[in-house]
């Protein structure tokens, strides 16, 4: 659901509405093709739950191919289901243990079900059975890796119902189990899927990467909602940032919540940034791998969210503030630090390859560089992380490029073009707006005669184009404004929008020359160029906003042709 600030982010930056409709139209698209496999009443269940219950997966499940997408729904709703179980603070230490380490097993017996968690997670667990026919129906090896992936996830969910993540050795374990595992598991179903090169099925090492990236830059964001979740009859929280770096800054993370001492809890939040900041590279180099383009997209999206995110969390205090709410056992805080949905359409749509991933990556991993400061107590660790990157970036960038060079730094014209792309994404829509209802209000009222304008005093009344001119700009404007907005918004016919632009400077370039010639000798020359620069400015912005912003390059189908080169080994 999108809100009051979230609409009006959108509307003042149309090349993110752009991106969100876009997104749309493609999320239908994946979802028709998604329901078309759809067999029997256990696969629509699957997949209408997984939307319910994965806040970021489910996209890019459903825009996998149909040889790995069922296998996927079912390994995150099994998953999912264990992970239900292990959040559950109401139940025993010892029920949960036997539930935890027989999950596994549970999965391939028929009408397996359990009642517990929360709103969509229970509903999960209680028809489970459904989940559990889905996963007898799937490959033989899809099966042995889903079942493996959850007996070894649980057994780590047990070590650390006792064991507290203390030193970043523990931090790094933790992560290892419950997302680690979820990336080695995924590198098995696409071996077993023969899409990738078999060999990725043994690359533990830089899949259990994947999966701690995406863990960590969690377990940041969600400090405060993760600290605020109290075990009642324990007294204990949940607690994921180990106590080798928080306990360089306090004795307590209590001291850090709802804004309390600013400066060491910000130094410690960038410490903690400076650790996921080293899975970065073995992201890189994974996804480096990966053949199949589908696969390649339900890589990389979730990776360049996750940087960004990342990004937006580092040296932020208010990953430390927000609103927390209780309800049926769930924390949840209604403030969360998160970046917004156009720029995470934006983002979604942009990763369209290895290069145009590398060049989103880069741009989160510079912003942090660019905010690092010298007084930081990490500051040497963090430059030091953002170097590694920047090294790996370099060699990714080689191996990419068909020639082998790699790009040179942005030059300053470079930097001047995305300058005037920024300013033309982030005002264009509010300043046609505003023509258009200076013209309604203004212009349109006075050529009827019903003008409630008066001139100030010393404006030269002699500036005025001939009424023929004026009625025709008018007219023009209305038509200009109104049709800009909207292609603007719905991003398409840029040719048209293109057009509309040049259009426009030419007319007001005529308008300026009608004005002037309509006033020339009635009075102070320097008085009359000021009216014109501060009528006419406005509206050549406009124009120029909606020509830069029509130029720029068409975002790709995100879905690839399915005329797809099948390679005969």
């Amino acid at each position: 659901m999108v809100t009051a600030s979230g609409a009006l982010a959108l509307l003042v930056r149309p090349g993110e509405l752009y991106s969100a409709i876009k997104l749309k139209q493609k999320i239908k698209v994946w979802k028709k093709r998604a329901a078309a496999q759809k067999k029997d009443a256990d696969w629509v269940f699957c997949f209408d739950m997984l939307t319910k219950v994965s806040r970021s997966f489910a996209i890019v499940i459903e825009q996998l191919g149909d040889e790995l997408r069922n296998a996927v729904c079912v390994f995150y709703l099994v998953l999912r289901g264990l992970d239900t179980v292990e959040d559950d603070m109401e139940i025993d230490k010892e029920t949960k243990a036997r539930l935890l380490l027989s999950f596994h097993e549970d999965i391939e017996r028929e009408g397996f079900t359990l009642s517990y968690g929360y709103k969509d997670e229970k509903v999960l667990l209680e028809k489970f059975d459904h989940v559990v026919r889905a996963f007898k129906s799937l490959k033989p090896q899809y099966q042995h890796t889903i079942k493996d992936i959850t007996r070894r996830m649980a057994e780590g969910m047990m070590l650390f119902t006792t064991k507290k993540v203390v030193t970043t050795k523990d931090y790094d374990l933790y992560c290892h189990y419950v997302a680690g595992l979820v990336g080695i598991g995924l590198s098995q179903l696409f071996s077993g899927s023969g899409l990738e090169d078999p060999a990725i099925a043994l690359s533990d090492e830089s899949s259990n990467h994947m999966g701690l990236f995406l863990q960590k830059t969690n377990i940041i964001r969600d400090f405060l909602e993760d600290h605020e979740d109290v075990n009642e009859e324990t007294g204990d929280r949940r607690v994921f940032w180990p106590k080798e770096i928080w306990g360089k800054y306090t004795d307590d993370l209590a001291d850090f919540t709802f804004g309390k001492n600013e400066t060491q809890a910000v130094a410690c939040l960038n410490n903690m940034v400076t650790d996921a900041l080293q899975h970065l590279p073995y992201c890189i180099e994974y996804m480096s791998t990966i053949q199949d383009e589908q696969n390649f997209l339900f890589c990389a999206i979730p990776q360049v969210m996750a940087a960004h995110t990342l990004s937006l969390c580092y040296a932020n205090p208010n990953i430390f503030k927000g609103n927390i709410r209780k309800n049926l056992g769930e924390c949840r805080n209604q403030q969360p630090v998160k970046i917004r949905k156009g720029l995470s359409a934006r983002l979604m749509l942009d990763a369209q390859d290895m290069v145009s991933t590398l060049d989103i990556l880069e741009d989160a991993v510079e912003s942090i560089a660019d905010r690092i400061a010298p007084s930081d107590p990490s500051a040497k660790l963090t430059t030091g992380q953002v170097q590694m990157f920047r090294d790996v970036l370099v060699r990714a960038r080689r191996s990419s490029s068909p020639s082998g060079k790699v790009r040179q730094e942005n030059s300053w014209a470079t930097e001047a073009y995305k300058s005037a792309d920024w300013m033309a994404d982030s005002f264009l829509m509010p300043l046609l707006g505003l023509l258009f209802l200076i013209t309604c209000l203004v212009d349109v009222p006075d050529l009827l005669g019903l003008s409630w304008y008066t001139r100030p005093a010393g404006a030269h009344a002699g500036m005025v184009a001939p009424v023929q001119v004026q009625r025709a700009i008018v007219a023009w404007a209305l038509m200009f404004y109104s049709t800009a907005m909207v292609l603007a918004a719905s991003g398409k016919a840029r040719g048209v929008c293109k057009s509309l632009a040049v259009a426009h400077l030419f007319i007001s370039a005529v308008e300026v020359a009608a004005v002037w010639t309509a006033g020339r000798g009635q009075g102070d020359v320097v008085g009359y160029g000021r009216q014109l620069l501060s009528e006419a400015l406005p509206k050549v912005l406009a124009a120029s906003c909606l020509l830069i912003q029509s130029s720029k390059p068409a975002l790709s189908p995100l879905t690839p042709s399915h005329r797809r080169v099948v390679r005969v080994q």
